[in-house]
């Protein structure tokens, strides 16, 4: 983090000032801490208290929380609740991960573990936050591990305890340098409860969106300028004359496409007109030739047999 230093005085002052405040172990032991520390994220502890006490009195063990419907929860929970969705969630895959490592709901396999493998199970779990994971080996197993979700690191940033630039994971860890490992649950206690007495800062308006827009636009622009020689050359000349150009062009090509278009077209059709005219003289002459010869064949073929019967007669006459 940026002038840890600085920040480190001013932190070790502002830890005198913070309200008393005392751990207190949950009745049902660390399963009942992952519920409550799900219900406390980016919450009051009144209202993490309040919603705890709804759940455990709506079902009889925390399996039969674990197999409840996500909308159940939810309405026990209250939807007004923040964030009510994503908590409710992870809160649901959180339970369902440790059944499937447990075959049940306890962590007797964390029985004599050490501080390292107890973070490393705790951390392995799939959708907890770094807040819940931080909380529960605090408190149940005390491991050096301060919890801060986004509404204490935002509470401390107004307050000028933490640089601006710090993300959860920063502050976390950064606090956790900060505290002596016996009195980290102490300290997030009395840390959590001051944040809830604080006003909740409005998030910052965010400028880098419309300053990498600008220079997106102008990284593009370069580009294309240098990629492309004959943009360069219009942005060199006046408007008018780039538009002048641009106008003689286009009426060059469309006058001479169509030109050509108009001569292939008509010629084509003469020459289909003429070959059909001649196909269709040719066999009309033809039939009617043949026509008239065999016509005039039964003619003559009957004169010649007349006179032959006029012979005939005359012979039989003598």
């Amino acid at each position: 983090m940026k002038n840890a230093t600085e920040f480190a005085k001013k932190f070790k002052k502002f830890k005198k000032s913070l309200p008393d405040a005392s751990v207190e172990m949950n009745e049902h032991g660390v399963i009942g801490e992952v519920v409550y520390a799900h219900l406390l994220w980016n919450a009051t502890s009144k209202q993490a208290s309040q919603a705890y006490k709804r759940l455990m009195a709506a079902t009889v063990d925390m399996n039969d929380l674990r197999v409840h419907h996500l909308y159940e929860i939810i309405d026990l929970i209250g939807e007004s609740y923040p964030q009510v969705y994503d908590r409710t969630k992870r809160l649901k895959t959180v339970l369902d991960a440790i059944y499937k490592r447990e075959h049940g709901m306890h962590v007797a396999s964390l029985e004599g573990a050490g501080k390292r493998d107890i973070r490393d199970y705790f951390e392995s779990l799939k959708g907890i936050s770094p807040f819940v994971c931080n909380r529960i080996i605090a408190i149940c197993f005390e491991v050096a591990a301060m919890p801060v979700d986004d509404r204490t690191l935002a509470v401390m940033i107004s307050n000028d305890l933490i640089h601006e630039s710090a993300d959860v994971a920063d502050a976390s860890s950064w606090l956790t340098r900060q505290v002596k490992a016996g009195e980290i649950g102490e300290i997030h206690v009395r840390l959590h409860t001051w944040v809830e007495l604080q006003p909740i800062p409005k998030p910052p308006k965010k400028v880098t969106r419309k300053v990498r827009k600008k220079t997106f636009v102008k990284v593009v622009a370069k580009a294309v300028v240098e990629s492309d020689e004959t943009l360069i050359v219009e942005e060199a000349a006046p408007k008018k004359s780039v538009t002048k150009k641009k106008v003689t062009k286009k009426k060059v090509t469309k006058t001479k496409t169509p030109k050509k278009k108009v001569t292939k077209k008509k010629t084509s059709k003469k020459q289909k007109t003429t070959t059909k005219k001649v196909v269709k003289k040719t066999p009309l002459t033809k039939k009617k030739a043949t026509k008239k010869k065999v016509a005039n064949k039964p003619s003559s073929k009957k004169k010649v047999a007349k006179k032959k019967v006029a012979k005939k007669k005359a012979a039989k006459k003598k």
